[in-house]
């Protein structure tokens, strides 16, 4: 049961990030060529594969808070638990502290999880994914930001508060799904050969994101850092699904959902 799973989702999606990996590694493509392919598809491919896909999706018929509210309360719970254990016990300053909390908490959702979600679940997880991609930015950005902007000492309100703002109005992903939204709701529908080309490039932004993750991969290096990184990856990959996991099950969510907020979470 579990080897088909492994064969027909994993395989595939890791097969790409590795293709990508060793071209990025044996330098076919140099990191110009990977920027630009990774600006394609995060500036351009995937939002407008989130606003085709939401534009058409069922929508349900009331906010699901529980589902939104169960993620969000377990990652912000990590990031917070992590940071002020970090302020405790090590002398890194604020900046590198905030920066191991954010990635003890928070998921790969536009290279990594869209991809990999779609694959396994298609369009069954079309709204539960959607809807923890449009609240990432504002739930983890703006106390992301705040911490930045504070470590470099800036005193005035206004520095910070634009940049929370701005990360947040201006997001690229928020914007697709709310404008994608919008059509669903109103029925708006957009000329023929203009949705075509928005679907034709929607469709190379799952594999486009999987092959830039594993290029971009290749010009990284873990020297000097693999013990932070393994305990990391410990906190993000095993202690956050499992709190996710058993939230998930006291919600009583559809299995769907439930697959999608684990994932995500990993």
């Amino acid at each position: 049961m579990i080897l088909p799973v492994v064969v027909d989702v994993i395989v595939p999606v890791f097969g790409v990030v590795t293709l990508g990996y060793l071209v990025g590694a044996f330098r076919w493509m140099d990191s110009g060529a990977v920027r630009g392919l990774s600006l394609y598809v995060f500036n351009i491919a995937i939002p407008l594969l989130l606003f085709k896909a939401m534009s058409t999706v069922t929508l349900p018929g009331q906010m699901p808070w529980g589902y939104v509210l169960g993620f969000f309360v377990c990652a912000l719970g990590v990031f917070l638990a992590v940071f002020f254990l970090l302020r405790i016990i090590s002398s890194r300053n604020l900046g590198e502290i905030g920066i191991l909390a954010f990635g003890s908490s928070y998921g790969n959702f536009i290279p990594l999880g869209i991809p990999l979600v779609m694959t396994a679940f298609g369009e069954a997880a079309t709204v539960p994914l959607f809807l923890l991609v449009a609240f990432q930015a504002p739930v983890f950005f703006a106390p992301m930001i705040v911490i930045q902007e504070s470590a470099r000492k800036r005193e005035r309100r206004g520095a910070i508060g634009w940049p929370v703002v701005k990360s947040i109005v201006a997001n690229q992903y928020v914007l697709g799904i709310g404008l994608g939204a919008i059509a669903n709701l109103t029925g708006f529908s957009l000329p023929g050969p203009v949705s075509d080309v928005i679907a034709l490039v929607g469709q190379s932004a799952v594999p486009c994101a999987l092959f830039a993750l594993g290029a971009a991969l290749s010009f990284y290096a873990i020297d000097g850092v693999l013990g932070r990184a393994l305990v990391i990856v410990a906190i993000k990959n095993v202690l956050l699904p499992l709190l996710v996991w058993s939230v998930s099950i006291r919600l009583g969510l559809p299995p769907v959902w439930q697959a999608v907020m684990v994932v995500m979470a990993a």
